[in-house]
């Protein structure tokens, strides 16, 4: 059944192909696409057997996806005789929390059909007694936010700002694949964002590249994306010295010298009113600094000079590890030898902080982001 719906919709298909004495179930090409297939089948249509059996194929098709001497991506389907709305709703969300960048597909022999990837939507079908709206939930909109997808903003809105103010690809984007080479991200990750904008209205119809419309809209929900409280710690100086830029300083040295070699380090970059101030858009004076660590690491801040013994009364510096670490750490510029996040993530992050963010945020607004929210045609 599996193959026979692959050729009626102009796919070619190879039933168990063999790579490096591992075997498929099938393989599937179609102009650009090109899967390796497992197939898992359960004689119950309940979620608690074809949740395993979609986690047991995601794996293998993984693995011989990856013996693969061609380029191809891992596709991992599971069938029953019949599986409810409900069921099938249940999958997909297993897939969205646990398997995000997996093309997927879900079937039954009454003739639902749910496929998620590049170039596979169009094998979708309802059964004859569901709704199309059961068979296509809603997308989450808060997944427009996600790390990833605020990452491809940055990267979308890049050839919009100077690279002294925003570290990211600078480019046209044709498709969810150009754009994935771009921003270091997987082919699925790209293709689940353009397709959520998409779904949005937030590009341009019109237009062969990929444009943003509706931009003050998108921004203002980016922004609001951010509304939550990031982890952060009140921070004191072991050593204080009198001296404006300790926390650039600071972060100079870490940058030069992050730790033991054959160890990965954790990212750290200055942040919020700091990092506006070290980019020339200073408003707001007075408050202490920020900065970005990707984990909590004692010996880090050691290094640094830095103690979260007595400071919650009369803190010098404020850590921060960021929800978003990726959008935070891909997009951070290097200023006189100092990592500092870029200008999109200060004004996302000082919008909300209570003194006197609005008003640092307006300022970036006027001074750097009027012509990215400028309305357009």
């Amino acid at each position: 059944m599996l193959a026979d719906l692959f050729r009626r919709h102009g796919w070619r298909v190879k039933v168990e192909p063999s790579f490096r004495h591992r075997k498929a179930d099938l393989l599937v090409s179609r102009d650009s696409f090109r899967y390796i297939v497992e197939l898992k089948v359960s004689s119950e249509g309940r979620r608690d057997r074809l949740a395993p059996l979609l986690s047991q194929a995601i794996l293998q098709a993984r693995a011989v996806a990856q013996a693969s001497p061609e380029p191809a991506s891992p596709l991992a389907i599971i069938a029953a005789p019949v599986i409810s709305p409900s069921v099938a709703k249940g999958l997909q969300n297993f897939l969205a929390d646990f398997a995000p960048d997996v093309a997927a597909g879900i079937f039954d022999r009454e003739g639902f059909l749910y496929f998620i990837g590049p170039g596979l939507e169009n094998l979708n079908a309802p059964a004859p007694n569901r709704s199309r709206r059961q068979h296509h939930p809603p997308l989450e909109s808060a997944y427009l936010f996600s790390d990833l997808n605020q990452w491809m903003l940055k990267v979308l809105l890049a050839p919009h700002l100077s690279e002294e103010l925003l570290r990211a690809p600078r480019g046209d984007y044709r498709n969810a694949s150009e754009l994935a080479e771009a921003a270091q991200v997987s082919m699925m990750s790209a293709y689940r964002f353009v397709r959520q904008l998409r779904q949005e209205d937030f590009l341009d119809s019109d237009s062969e590249m990929l444009r943003l419309v509706r931009r003050e809209e998108l921004m203002h929900r980016w922004q609001a994306a951010h509304l939550r409280p990031a982890p952060e710690l009140p921070l004191r100086w072991i050593v204080p010295v009198k001296k404006e830029r300790q926390l650039p300083a600071a972060l100079h040295a870490y940058s030069v010298h992050p730790g033991q070699k054959g160890q990965p380090a954790p990212r750290a970059c200055l942040g919020l009113f700091a990092a506006a101030e070290f980019l020339g858009f200073g408003f707001v004076h007075g408050v202490p600094p920020y900065f970005y660590l990707e984990s909590l690491d004692r010996g880090v801040l050691h290094r640094m000079g830095l103690s979260p013994e007595r400071a919650e009364h009369a803190p010098d510096v404020y850590v921060r590890v960021p929800v978003f670490r990726e959008s935070v750490f891909r997009g951070a510029v290097e200023r006189e030898g100092v990592p500092v996040a870029d200008i999109l993530q200060i004004w996302l992050d000082v919008a909300s902080h209570p003194a006197r963010g609005a008003a640092q945020a307006e300022q970036i607004r006027r001074r750097v982001l009027a012509p990215i929210l400028e309305k357009r045609p």
